[in-house]
C-alpha cells in the first residue's frame, strides 16, 4: 500500500504546474501538506508556500485557478481609489505609515482532518488618531475549471418570500427568494447583516444572508467550495471576474488592534455541511442549551385568550386549556398578552392591573398572583413556563413612555416610526424603539430581570426579533441597528442563563433574522401561507438552519389548525416542534377543539418523540 507521504509526492508531481507558477510570481512552494480524511470521507491537499497556503486539490481535481487561494488586502476607506495593501502566503506582513497588517494561515480540523483554512488578518492602527479602513478576503477557488455553470447556496432571508415590508429599508422589494442561484461569470453581491453595517454607501440588498456562509458550487461537480466568517461581524460577499470577496469596512482607534477571520472549506456535501462547520468554528456558544428544550416538541402559546372563543371576554383560555397539556404533549406554554401594554410586561410593585385594554369585549383583570398560579399549574402538568417580552415595542400609555421617548426609532422623513401593530394589547399608540439606544436596551434588561425575579419562570420568549436589523436615522447613533442588538441578545441570554442552567431564552423569526444565534433556540410563528405555506420555505436544505444550527425550533403557531398540516412536514422534515396556541387569528384554543381534529392533532404529535 502507498504510504500517505508517497501519494503526496506523485500528486506533487502531478500538480508541477503549481510550482512553475510559484516560481514566475517569485515565490517557492516548500510542502505539500495532505489531510488525512476520516473513513469514507473524500482526500484533500493542501500546497503550502512561504508562511501560507497557495492550492488545494480534491481527490487529484485543483480547486484554485491561481495561487489566490485565501488572500487579504486593505486600504484606507478614504482613499478607495488607491491601491491596496496586499496579503498572500508569499507578503505576509506589511507596514506602512498607519498600519501594520499581518495575514496567518491555519489548517483546522472539522471533523475530516485538516479540512477547513483558516485566514486571520491582524490590523494595528500605529498612529495616533482613528483610522478608517476597508478589509477584504479573496479567493479563485471553486469547483470546477470554469466558472460559467458556478452556483451558490445562500441562507436568504425569508422576508423576500412573505414580502415584508418592515424589511423594505433594506431592499425587501428586490429579495431573492431562491437560495441556489446561478451566478457564472457574472459579478455578485450579498450581504450578512444591513449592508450599511458592512459598507456605509450601501443601504439595500438582494441578498440578506441569515448566516454569513456562502456555499459555491457546480452541479457536475462533487467539491464544493464554502466560505464563512464570524457570527458576530457584518460582511459583504462578492464575486468579482473569477474571484470571490469577503469583507467590510471598519474603523480602528489610535493604537488598537483588530483581528478579523474567514474560513475556506472544500467539502462533498450540500451547503449544511458549511453551515455546521460555521458552527463550529465562527460562532462561539458561552452557555449549554437545557435539555428540557431539545426534549419538548409542542409549544403553546396564549394571548390572554377567552374560555368562550374570539367573542368572549379574555383572561381565562389559558385556564380552559390547561386540562389538556397532557393530552397534548405541551412542553412550554407561554403567556402574551398578560401585560398592561406593550414594552412594559413586569413592575415589583405593581400587584394588579388590566390588560387588553383595546379589547372591545373589554380589558381583562390580571395580577403577579395570577401570573405565578399559572406557572405553578404549568408545571404540574409536566410543562415549562414561559414568559413573552416584545424586543422594540412601546405602548405610549406606558408611564415608561415619557423617559423612554427620545429614543424611538427615527425614518428616512426624520419622523419616529410607529410599531405595525394595532392588537387588542394596544392602549395607546405603538411605537418603534431603537436597539441603539442605551436607555431602551437597559429598560428591557431590567424588564427581564423583574420577570425572572418576581415570576422565576422557565422561559422568556422574545418577539419579532427582526426588528433589531436596520436602520435609525437619529443624529445621536445614525446607521445599522444589528451590533447594538447582538450585544443586547448576549447580555439577556447571559442573564437569563444566570438564574440557573435550566432556564432559556428563546428568539424568534429565525428564518428572516439570524439572532437566533445568541438564544438557546427559535420560538417564533411560521404558519403563514408566506412562510410555512411557501414551497421555497422547505427549500433542501432549510435556509434557517445555518443560524440555527443544532438548537431546537419549538414554535408558536397562531394558525396552527390550518397550517397543521404544513407544521407536522416541515417538524419531522428538520427535527422541529409544532405549535399550537389560542386568542389570535384561531380561538378555539385546545379546550373548544372538536373531536376528530383533536385526537388527529395528539395522534400527530405522539409520532414526533
Amino acid at each position: 500500500m502507498k504510504t500517505q507521504m508517497q501519494t503526496c509526492k506523485q500528486l506533487f508531481n502531478r500538480r508541477d504546474f503549481l510550482l512553475q507558477s510559484a516560481i514566475a510570481s517569485g515565490g517557492l512552494l516548500t510542502m505539500t501538506s495532505c489531510s488525512t480524511p476520516r473513513t469514507g470521507a473524500k482526500r484533500l491537499f493542501w500546497t503550502r508556500s512561504g508562511e501560507g497556503f497557495v492550492a488545494v486539490t480534491g481527490d487529484g481535481r485543483p480547486l484554485t485557478s491561481t495561487q489566490k487561494l485565501l488572500d487579504a488586502s486593505v486600504r484606507l476607506a478614504d482613499a478607495l481609489s488607491a491601491p491596496a495593501t496586499q496579503l498572500s502566503a508569499s507578503q505576509s506582513v506589511c507596514q506602512t505609515a498607519a498600519l501594520r497588517t499581518e495575514l496567518r494561515h491555519k489548517l483546522r480540523d472539522n471533523g475530516r482532518g485538516e479540512d477547513v483554512l483558516e485566514a486571520t488578518l491582524t490590523i494595528s492602527n500605529t498612529s495616533n488618531q482613528a483610522v478608517r479602513i476597508e478589509l477584504a478576503f479573496s479567493t479563485s477557488a471553486q469547483p470546477a475549471s470554469t466558472i460559467d455553470a458556478q452556483r451558490v447556496y445562500l441562507p436568504l432571508s425569508a422576508a423576500g418570500l412573505l414580502k415584508d415590508r418592515r424589511f423594505s429599508a433594506l431592499g425587501m422589494p428586490t429579495f431573492l427568494k431562491d437560495c441556489d442561484q446561478l451566478v457564472g461569470a457574472k459579478d455578485f453581491v450579498a450581504h450578512y447583516l444591513e449592508p450599511m453595517a458592512s459598507h456605509p454607501a450601501e443601504r439595500e440588498t438582494r441578498a440578506l444572508l441569515l448566516a454569513p456562509v456562502v456555499d459555491i458550487f457546480e452541479p457536475q461537480h462533487a467539491w464544493h467550495v464554502a466560505l464563512f466568517t464570524q457570527s458576530d461581524q457584518p460582511m459583504r460577499f462578492s464575486h468579482r471576474d473569477g474571484v470571490w470577496y469577503v469583507g467590510r469596512e471598519v474603523t480602528v482607534p489610535a493604537g488598537a488592534q483588530i483581528v478579523e477571520r474567514c474560513w475556506l472549506m472544500p467539502h462533498t456535501g450540500d451547503a449544511s455541511e458549511a453551515w455546521q462547520a460555521f458552527h463550529r468554528l465562527a460562532h462561539q456558544e458561552p452557555f449549554i442549551v437545557p435539555d428540557w428544550v431539545r426534549a419538548m416538541r409542542v409549544h403553546y402559546y396564549d394571548f390572554l385568550s377567552s374560555a368562550q372563543g374570539g367573542n368572549g371576554h379574555r383572561g381565562d383560555g389559558y385556564e380552559a386549556d390547561l386540562p389538556l397539556f397532557r393530552d397534548f404533549h405541551v412542553g412550554l406554554a407561554t403567556q402574551h398578552g398578560y401585560y398592561p401594554c406593550m414594552g412594559d410586561y413586569m413592575r415589583p410593585d405593581r400587584t394588579t392591573w388590566l390588560a387588553m385594554k383595546g379589547s372591545k369585549y373589554g380589558p381583562a383583570p390580571m395580577s403577579i398572583d395570577r401570573l405565578k398560579e399559572r406557572i405553578r399549574a404549568t408545571r404540574a402538568t409536566g410543562a415549562k413556563a414561559g414568559i413573552y417580552m416584545h424586543l422594540t415595542a412601546l405602548d405610549d400609555s406606558s408611564p415608561f413612555y415619557p423617559p423612554l421617548a427620545d429614543g424611538r426609532k427615527i425614518g428616512a422623513d426624520g419622523k419616529p416610526i410607529k410599531f405595525d401593530w394595532n392588537g387588542p394589547d394596544v392602549k395607546g399608540g405603538l411605537w418603534w424603539m431603537s436597539m441603539a439606544e442605551p436607555e431602551w436596551r437597559q429598560h428591557l434588561l431590567q424588564q427581564a430581570q423583574w420577570i425572572m425575579e418576581v415570576l422565576k419562570p422557565d422561559a422568556i420568549t422574545m418577539d419579532e426579533t427582526f426588528s433589531g436589523l436596520g436602520y435609525d436615522e437619529n443624529p445621536k447613533h445614525r446607521g445599522a441597528l444589528s451590533p447594538y442588538a447582538i450585544d443586547f441578545f448576549k447580555k439577556m441570554r447571559a442573564l437569563v442563563h444566570s438564574y440557573g442552567p435550566d432556564k432559556a431564552f428563546l428568539g424568534s423569526d429565525c428564518s428572516m433574522s439570524g439572532f437566533v444565534l445568541w438564544a438557546d433556540g427559535e420560538c417564533g410563528d411560521h404558519a403563514y401561507d408566506g412562510l410555512l405555506g411557501h414551497p421555497l420555505y422547505a427549500q433542501e436544505p432549510v435556509r434557517y438552519l445555518a443560524a440555527l444550527g443544532n438548537k431546537p425550533w419549538r414554535p408558536c403557531s397562531w394558525d396552527f389548525q390550518r397550517m397543521w398540516e404544513a407544521q407536522m412536514k416541515l417538524a419531522k422534515q428538520v427535527g422541529a416542534g409544532v405549535g399550537v396556541s389560542n386568542g389570535w387569528i384561531q380561538y378555539t384554543g385546545l379546550a373548544r377543539l372538536a373531536e376528530a381534529p383533536r385526537q388527529k392533532m395528539t395522534t400527530d404529535i405522539r409520532s414526533l418523540f
